[in-house]
């Protein structure tokens, strides 16, 4: 098990004491977040990056941040009934869509899954016989597994995902082919009980969220180190938008050696 510290530094709140130590177990667990926006899931998005802006390094996200950062991850979880990621992460990264057995208890108690719906969107539908062998978002069955997908996914590329416990659905495209997110996200909350919807990337989804209006905040770990590898991906990979967003929270992590990571909330311009 990792060491982790007690408590993280409360910097800034835009309704909150301030500055105060938070307990970590308590850090956004049980967010105020709405029940929906409109006919829609109510998003929120979480990514990391180092300092220098990357939001990939030696070929995964994971390795960025600290223990803190992975915990905190597990702990945005508690929130959604529902996690999104694109085809693209769980062919790099995996996408093992779990939170810690304590809140899988919590959550349970309330009347929900241990682990929130793991939702992933393809045009195609189409992994590598490597991805279907190795990546656990293929394994594991402890949690509940949906992939999104298009009429240019073949029938067999679907009937291969199917065999492995996981449910396929069909929507429209947009003008590009792709999934259509404004359709894809109001259909999750009608036939799936979807009301708060996390997305961990990657940075093309987080892309074609925002410039659909469907993007509402974003929660942003910042690591002190730097990586230098200019060809890599950032959170965002094109423009988005030029209105400044709206920061709700900074928290550091310090040890020994100083502060180590912030964590910043943002609520997404409209």
């Amino acid at each position: 098990m990792p060491h982790l510290p007690a408590s993280i530094r409360l910097v800034y709140h835009e309704s909150e004491l301030h500055p105060r130590d938070v307990p970590l177990a308590d850090v956004y667990l049980d967010l105020p977040l709405p029940a929906g926006a409109g006919d829609r899931p109510y998003l929120f998005v979480n990514m990391v990056q180092t300092l220098d802006g990357q939001a990939v390094l030696r070929g995964t996200a994971y390795s960025i941040g600290t223990d803190v950062d992975h915990y905190l991850l597990r702990q945005l979880r508690m929130n959604a009934d529902a996690v999104l990621s694109g085809a693209g992460t769980v062919r790099k990264d995996d996408v093992i869509i779990t939170t810690h057995r304590h809140l899988q208890d919590l959550r349970t108690e309330r009347g929900l899954p241990p682990n929130p719906l793991s939702v992933v969107v393809t045009a195609t539908c189409k992994f590598s016989d490597e991805v279907l062998a190795t990546k656990k978002y293929f394994q594991r069955t402890d949690l509940d597994r949906l992939i999104l997908t298009t009429h240019r996914a073949a029938p067999e590329d679907m009937e291969r995902v199917r065999a492995r416990g996981i449910a396929v659905e069909v929507v429209d495209p947009n003008s590009a082919g792709e999934v259509d997110l404004r359709a894809a996200l109001p259909y999750l909350q009608s036939a799936r009980g979807v009301r708060r919807m996390l997305c961990e990337g990657g940075p093309t989804l987080n892309v074609a969220l925002a410039r659909s209006g469907l993007l509402d905040e974003l929660f942003l770990t910042t690591t002190l180190r730097l990586a230098g590898e200019p060809d890599e991906p950032r959170i965002i990979s094109a423009p988005v938008t030029d209105v400044p967003l709206h920061l709700i929270s900074e928290m550091h992590h310090a040890d020994e050696l100083g502060v180590r990571e912030f964590y910043l909330r943002f609520r997404f311009p409209r």
